[in-house]
């Protein structure tokens, strides 16, 4: 009887365990009646890190990025999670204009603050929210003027001067993320939907900006392909569009609203894949395009007829005439994870081209019939403006002791010496940012941020001593010269530092995409004074490192010189008068204004909080 009584106890404890492992298998429990509850599922980001895509609204070097991706006491349960990201900053801007009467001190502290969420509550579908403040230092609006305490009182009213015709705005908290990341779709596809960041490559094309006070987004849709080896990534996003929506919700870009706006619908779409042999080599390759649809011209009240544009008198519609600008390059690197330096190699090179093609929305007319047939100048033919822009970067370093590095980089970037023809040569910069990334952050113009990729040739080589006590320290030389002389100089923004005044006269003058030039058709004789190749020259000194584990300081300064481009066209006593087409004296030359002041400076210093 006992015997029996110890076969009966075996035999149900063998039970028991068969069905605690058939369910810690995930294996149905073969006694229905008896369901197994599933196991809770956890974010797998919550061991591994967060994914480099659930992180772009920070600027930070690669070691503090790595450890607030990892850092665990952040989660509030298995599927969800904050964090925070602080930035006060620093600076002070004296006479980048390097102009004498006007030397632009500027003595500012700028703060970006984030607070995001991000919820992972299953394998098919992660979301994100980043709640984001970008602001001055005290540009608050007072509540009365005249009371000192006003001064400190948060989200207060504008004030208005009397016959103000501008308002501002005061600094506002906004969403920078809200998307929704569908996985698992078919051939393991990814669907990002909402308003996102994206990064890709270096950052020349697209990239969050996030150097800046607000950084960039996108409102669009991302479809993914994220393999092994291969990435192929279809974008799609509308930066500018001048439709309200329902029950009052309305656009600032909508004319109806807003007499002041003057954009029109624009949409950036494209793709971008890369394709990587591990430890050796990546190749992206990319095609992006922005399609800009013109408003259609308003009809006059007495004629009934389309009003001609000012900016092309040709075009009786010019919402048949879009814009169409196609950005299409590669890239080829040898830095195959991310944009961190190759594991293992002392030797690292990246090249990057681009090409670009479309139409500009206008038309040119024939410049032979202007000069050789000008009783037809009436009648003329026009042929449509074509992009015919390039830009091409090759940069390199070498690391000794796995701490010192020195490299080198050449940037070349189209100019446009004769604006009169059908090609627009000048390379236009899309929606990127113009800096640059870790650990190359100030390759691109510099930490002044004065100049733009665009009728530029510059040469640099940096000096980069990095340890783990001391953080990195890095300094760099750049020599920035004009690609084409008849072209202007750019400030980062792709705005023109030199006018349309001096040149040609212009028969159709175009604001500032066709008017930026210095010598508009390339005729020497119109031109006043001798044009220049150099623009400046820049020594920049900066270190960053760590405090601790969450929070990293920078420092930088940089040291400006003109060169003889900005000097001549800062000096020249005499300009051209497009509407006489005759030389006169220079007003600003005669009045003591717009004259050289030769050296500028910058310094910044900022803290990171990374959570």
């Amino acid at each position: 009887m006992f015997k029996i009584k110890q076969i009966y106890l075996f035999v149900n404890l063998v039970y028991l365990i068969s069905i605690s492992t058939l369910s810690a298998e995930g294996i149905e429990n073969p006694n229905p009646e008896k369901p197994v509850e599933p196991k809770p599922y956890v974010s797998p980001m919550k061991e591994k890190g967060l994914d480099p895509e659930f992180n772009r609204h920070m600027f930070v070097e690669p070691s503090l990025s790595k450890h607030s991706a990892t850092a665990t006491q952040f989660w509030l349960n298995d599927v969800l999670r904050f964090g925070l990201y602080l930035r006060p900053r620093q600076e002070s801007r004296y006479n980048l204009d390097f102009n004498a009467s006007d030397k632009g001190y500027i003595d500012r502290t700028l703060q970006t603050s984030s607070l995001y969420f991000l919820f992972d509550p299953s394998p098919y579908v992660q979301a994100k929210v980043t709640f984001q403040d970008a602001r001055v230092w005290g540009g608050e609006s007072p509540a009365s003027s005249g009371d000192i305490r006003a001064n400190f009182f948060n989200n207060t009213p504008d004030l208005y001067t009397r016959n103000q015709t501008n308002s501002v705005s005061l600094n506002q908290t906004s969403v920078r993320e809200a998307f929704v990341l569908l996985n698992k779709l078919p051939l393991q596809s990814k669907l990002q939907v909402g308003r996102q960041i994206w990064s890709y490559g270096d950052q020349r094309m697209i990239g969050g900006g996030n150097w800046t006070v607000n950084g960039l987004s996108f409102d669009g849709a991302r479809l993914m392909f994220n393999y092994e080896t291969v990435k192929i990534h279809f974008f799609m996003a509308r930066p500018y569009w001048t439709q309200s929506g329902p029950n009052g919700v309305a656009s600032a870009n909508d004319p109806k609203l807003n007499s002041s706006a003057n954009g029109t619908d624009t949409t950036l779409l494209g793709t971008y894949n890369s394709f990587t042999i591990p430890d050796w080599v990546t190749l992206d390759l990319y095609s992006i395009g922005v399609v800009r649809k013109w408003k259609k011209n308003p009809t006059n009240t007495i004629t009934g007829l389309p009003e001609t544009s000012q900016d092309d008198p040709l075009a009786t519609n010019r919402s048949k005439q879009n814009q169409n600008l196609v950005t299409a390059g590669f890239r080829l690197t040898n830095r195959t994870k991310g944009n961190f330096l190759p594991e293992g190699k002392a030797w690292d090179a990246t090249w990057e081209s681009a090409f670009q093609s479309g139409t500009s929305g206008r038309r040119i007319q024939d410049p032979y019939l202007k000069e050789f047939l000008p009783n037809e100048w009436d009648n003329l033919k026009t042929e449509r403006e074509k992009y015919t822009g390039q830009m091409h970067v090759f940069q390199t370093g070498y690391t000794f002791f796995k701490k010192l590095r020195l490299g080198g980089q050449l940037l070349y970037a189209s100019g446009d010496k004769n604006r009169s023809d059908a090609s627009l040569s000048t390379f236009q910069t899309l929606a990127n940012p113009r800096f640059g990334v870790i650990p190359y952050f100030n390759s691109v113009a510099g930490i002044s941020e004065n100049i733009n990729a665009q009728n530029l040739l510059s040469k640099s080589v940096s000096l980069s001593y990095s340890s783990e006590s001391y953080g990195e320290f890095q300094i760099t030389y750049f020599q920035n010269d004009k690609a084409e002389k008849q072209d202007a100089w750019y400030a980062i923004s792709g705005a023109p530092n030199s006018t349309s005044s001096i040149g040609e006269k212009n028969p159709y003058p175009v604001s500032s995409d066709k008017g930026s030039t210095e010598n508009y058709s390339n005729n020497s004789y119109s031109s006043p004074y001798a044009l220049g190749k150099r623009i400046y020259t820049e020594v920049d000194l900066t270190w960053h490192g760590q405090i601790n584990d969450f929070v990293s300081l920078w420092l930088g300064v940089g040291y400006l010189q003109a060169g003889d481009a900005v000097k001549n066209y800062r000096n020249s006593k005499i300009q051209y008068n497009t509407t006489t087409q005759s030389f006169e004296w220079s007003q600003n030359y005669l009045q003591g204004r717009n004259q050289l002041a030769k050296e500028a400076y910058m310094a910044y210093a900022q803290i990171n909080a990374a959570f």
